[in-house]
């Protein structure tokens, strides 16, 4: 059965600000001779399809490990970005940006041995949860009490830019090559009571409001298009789970609000993400379908934004609370790389499993197997490289691993 509700309140209660859970990781290759299956279709109209057993069980061939897994020196989940030469991992020391970085050059050739993973750090520095966002050449940073600071990377200057509720996530995103904005989640008194609303600062300009009048929202993720950019944001209620997007340009937030989909009544603690298949904007959410049915549903966000969308599903062994995702903004290949935690079987007892996988434009994904293992893991990042291959970082409160993926 699926995991019951336990926070049915509308609004929800605003996440603490604290952490991750205080849970271990611990990364496998888990390489077979299986092929990628693909456990999605789409037609006109909501697709299901339940995921096939044997893709529980790995089917790694296609994506050997061309670099770890590494524990990292650091406790927190950093932001991915790839330059020619290098990987940036950037995590949130207190509200500033600290950047550890990696050559880059091309993996392993296939029937190449793996590489032996770089040796067990000797200390740990632990970062600040939730993760800095990267919008182009800035970066914005949640700090002590919930204060946003942007820094242009590779700088040490800092400007407060706007004040969010401690312990929520934030987005950011370029405008751009010159500008940038951040979306963030405040606690405001409502004629309904306490609500969790979006808003959204460009430049140095004051926040406006993001969400519409009277509506909440519960987490938000912004994706770069053209010269502006999509916002969109999940308004979690007692018995529904309505997805809003909302174009975002230099001149702010677009009039009109898009309901692109409405789910049913939402797990604790879910979150989405937003890919780029090609040139079609997705955003991939994990949630329940049914009373007894969970999955990912895979939802077109058009230009500009348009109301009630199809899905496409792609149904997990069972319900999982939370559920993390993560997905790349770009690719050479007209699909979006996706890693995501699910259950490993439908018994609750098998435990937690991270899997990579792709989406294409229609929304259909691909597994290609799993790559780790773990009960703790709470925080996902994935990023492509200039090779082709990504990069996956993975991990909770105690640990942080990272990753290299071949998949050609």
């Amino acid at each position: 059965m699926l995991a019951s509700c336990k926070s049915c309140d509308d609004p929800p209660t605003p996440p603490a600000d604290t952490g991750a859970p205080e849970t271990a990781t611990s990364p496998i290759d888990a390489a077979s001779d299986a092929s990628p299956i693909t456990i999605a279709k789409s037609d006109a109209s909501d697709t299901v399809v339940t995921l096939d057993a044997s893709v529980g069980d790995g089917g790694l061939s296609s994506c050997r490990l061309a670099y770890g897994p590494a524990e990292q020196s650091f406790r927190g989940p950093p932001a991915l970005a790839v330059t020619p030469t290098e990987l940036r991992l950037v995590t949130n020391d207190a509200g500033k940006p600290r950047t550890t970085t990696l050559p880059l050059s091309p993996p392993p050739p296939r029937g190449a041995p793996p590489p032996a993973p770089p040796p067990k750090p000797s200390s740990f520095v632990g970062m600040r949860w939730p993760p800095c966002e990267l919008a182009g050449r800035f970066v914005y940073c949640q700090a002590h009490g919930g204060q946003i600071t942007r820094t242009t990377l590779g700088m040490t200057d800092t400007k407060d830019v706007a004040k969010s509720r401690p312990g929520t996530r934030i987005a950011a995103s370029a405008l751009g090559a010159d500008h940038s904005a951040v979306a963030f989640l405040d606690l405001r008194h409502t004629t309904e009571g306490p609500m969790l609303q979006a808003f959204v600062a460009i430049d140095d300009r004051e926040p406006v409001r993001l969400s519409d009048d009277g509506a909440g929202a519960t987490t938000l993720r912004l994706l770069p298009r053209g010269e502006g950019a999509v916002a969109a944001y999940l308004d979690s209620r007692t018995a529904m789970t309505p997805l809003h997007a909302r174009a975002l340009s230099l001149a702010g937030p677009a009039a009109d609000d898009a309901v692109i989909y409405v789910g049913g009544p939402p797990e604790r603690g879910i979150d989405f993400t937003l890919a780029m298949a090609g040139t079609q904007m997705l955003a991939l959410v994990p949630m329940p379908r049914e009373t007894t049915e969970f999955g990912m549903a895979a939802v077109k966000i058009e230009d500009p934004p348009k109301d009630d969308m199809p899905a496409v599903w792609s149904l997990y062994p069972n319900g999982l609370d939370p559920a993390p995702i993560a997905a790349t903004a770009a690719s050479k290949e007209p699909h979006a790389w996706v890693a995501r935690v699910r259950l490993r079987e439908k018994s609750r007892a098998e435990g937690k499993v991270l899997e990579l996988g792709r989406v294409d434009a229609t929304g259909a994904f691909t597994s290609y197997g799993v790559i780790a293992d773990g009960k703790g893991i709470t925080d996902i990042a994935i990023v492509e490289d200039g090779f082709g291959a990504v990069w996956i970082a993975y991990g909770d409160s105690n640990a942080t691993w990272l990753e290299r993926r071949a998949c050609n």
